[in-house]
């Protein structure tokens, strides 16, 4: 995961393996290497990087899919049961970044943000959705109830 991770933030980031290799005083050949997870970076490389892309070791290990998530009292976020998990991570990254001022590439802020904008959307497409499919359920019960006591009603006076 490290890889993967290492690779995108450099490409956000617009750096070359070389730059980013010159950065840390690596070769270009490590920081392919562990790109590709061909080799394992040593945790002092992986601190090194961490501070370099201003990101949690949690993050660069694929532990969180939030950049900058610290543990702090108080810091989770009260949810509803329903939530999904991929929204809470999402609105407890935006909250990591807007409260404690957690420094992130702007490019991730926009980005995390296009993301809770989007997931808020669809939650409120799917509440009207059923909204909808409510109200087109109690029509058509009205309707079955109204349909059965003129039934009842032409059968009372057939009788």
């Amino acid at each position: 995961m490290i890889g993967e991770r290492l690779s995108d933030l450099r490409k956000e980031r617009g750096i070359t393996q070389q730059q980013l290799a010159d950065e840390l005083h690596l070769t270009k050949y490590n920081i392919s290497a562990y790109e590709r997870e061909a080799n394992e970076a040593p945790d002092s490389v992986k601190i090194a990087i961490a501070n370099y892309f201003q990101v949690s070791i949690d993050y660069l290990l694929g532990m969180t899919d939030c950049p900058n998530l610290y543990e702090r009292p108080g810091s989770h976020v009260p949810t509803d049961k329903k939530m999904p998990a991929d929204l809470e991570s999402v609105i407890e990254c935006v909250r990591q970044m807007m409260l404690f001022g957690v420094s992130v590439n702007p490019e991730l802020a926009e980005r995390k943000l296009d993301e809770l904008l989007t997931k808020i959307q669809a939650i409120r497409k799917e509440k009207k959705s059923r909204q909808k499919r409510g109200r087109q359920k109690e029509k058509r019960q009205g309707e079955m109830k109204t349909c059965g006591s003129k039934n009842t009603e032409e059968k009372a006076a057939e009788t």
